[in-house]
């Protein structure tokens, strides 16, 4: 929960306030790659003029090395003058995404990633979700590929939606490129925890650990495959997909570490990937056999972060103040 988490907000960043009106917030992260938020913020446009309520965009521009190369006016341009723009200096993608969620006005906090592209009735599916919904939730949607000549890779195509249950990895349940929460559930669960996304201590999985903190407070998690959006991520060898598959062990071992005592369910699915390196190892089936992704790399990485989140824990100079919990 976030009263037990280690991670601050930026001194310039308010906790999540109430919007005055229903509204639809779409945060993005970018750093230098302005072509691709350009793109981006092009789908969005014609998905905001499919539906009847006011779209704010915020485009959090990380740390680039050559921010000029974004302006206010191109975004505004490109968005239907919907979109805001804000420089931070430096920071990971959690911190951004937290300045984001800060800064937004709307009742219902869209996440998406600066090399996606929504389908035209992104936020049509969106709304309809959340006006039909009961209360708090946490939902993603599909991931498709845009470019065939990619690897299949940080994608989601499932075309049956899921409930998040004690049975289910939480690791990559909600993709982060396509992520909705409501302002009541960022007021209940409070910020990203920035020693995880890209860029932090543990180089990915904020998005596996807010689905964790989200379903352990009660909230409704979902994956919804009406809800699409096409990734162009561009990675084209193996070395690009192995890295990025190592960082994300990494990230869940640290997650499972920092939750299993609170969720006790978590330890299983640590077993099962080590359980199932083992019979890999013996002639089993592998991991991902398409790209060549092992259970053997996912294993081990698995255990290094979750020693690594304990080394961390433990070491006095890690410690800091947890934040006053997000409410009001």
């Amino acid at each position: 929960g976030a009263g037990t988490a280690r991670w601050t907000m930026p001194p310039d960043a308010p906790p999540p306030r109430a919007a005055a009106r229903p509204a639809i917030s779409v945060i993005i992260c970018t750093r230098d790659r302005p072509d691709k938020v350009m793109a981006c913020l092009g789908s969005l446009a014609l998905a905001a003029r499919a539906i009847d309520a006011g779209v704010e965009v915020l485009v959090l521009e990380n740390g680039s090395p050559q921010p000029q190369a974004l302006s206010e006016a191109a975004l505004a341009a490109q968005s239907g003058g919907r979109a805001r723009l804000i420089r931070l200096s430096q920071g990971n993608l959690s911190a951004a995404r937290n300045v984001g969620m800060a800064r937004a006005r709307g009742q219902l906090l869209v996440f998406v990633d600066d090399d996606c592209l929504l389908e035209p009735d992104y936020l049509t599916q969106a709304l309809r979700h959340w006006r039909g919904a009961a209360g708090p939730f946490l939902i993603g949607g599909r991931v498709r590929l845009d470019d065939p000549t990619d690897l299949p890779f940080t994608i989601r195509d499932d075309p049956q939606p899921h409930a998040f249950d004690i049975h289910t990895h939480p690791g990559g349940f909600i993709p982060g490129c396509n992520f909705i929460v409501t302002r009541e559930t960022a007021l209940a669960i409070g910020w990203f925890d920035t020693r995880f996304g890209a860029g932090a201590k543990f180089r990915a999985g904020e998005d596996t650990d807010y689905t964790i903190r989200a379903f352990g407070a009660g909230v409704a998690v979902r994956y919804v495959p009406d809800m699409a959006v096409r990734h162009a991520h561009g990675r084209k060898t193996f070395a690009d997909i192995d890295r990025l598959n190592r960082d994300y062990a990494f990230a869940n071992g640290a997650i499972l570490a920092k939750h299993l005592l609170r969720h006790p369910w978590l330890a299983r699915h640590l077993v099962w990937t080590m359980r199932a390196a083992v019979m890999e190892r013996l002639g089993g089936p592998g991991f991902d056999t398409r790209i060549g992704l092992t259970w053997g790399s996912v294993s081990d990485g698995q255990i290094k972060g979750a020693l690594a989140y304990l080394a961390d824990v433990l070491r006095p100079k890690g410690r800091s103040p947890a934040p006053k919990a997000a409410a009001g």
